[in-house]
């Protein structure tokens, strides 16, 4: 149940390697297919429609998640 401190520790460093090392890889399988578009005539108003909202609720929902972590963070010093 009890982990030492040094064991955490551990496991982050592990999991932002892990992060980053996916976050590479699909960056590097994206690039490789851009060279292969086949289709370059743009998106039509329903798909533009779709990804303003889904920009405005992602943008939302990160705006949020910052609000409620920087007033768990406030409340341990109150």
């Amino acid at each position: 149940m009890f982990q030492p401190m040094a064991r955490r520790g551990e496991q982050a460093i592990v999991a932002q390697c892990v992060m980053a090392l996916s976050v590479m890889a699909l960056s590097v399988l994206a690039w490789l297919r851009t060279e292969q578009v086949a289709d370059d005539r743009g998106s039509d108003s329903s798909e533009k429609a779709f990804m303003v909202i889904l920009a405005i609720a992602l943008g939302g929902a990160v705006s949020a998640a910052a609000i409620a972590f920087v007033a768990s963070k406030t409340s341990l010093f109150q």
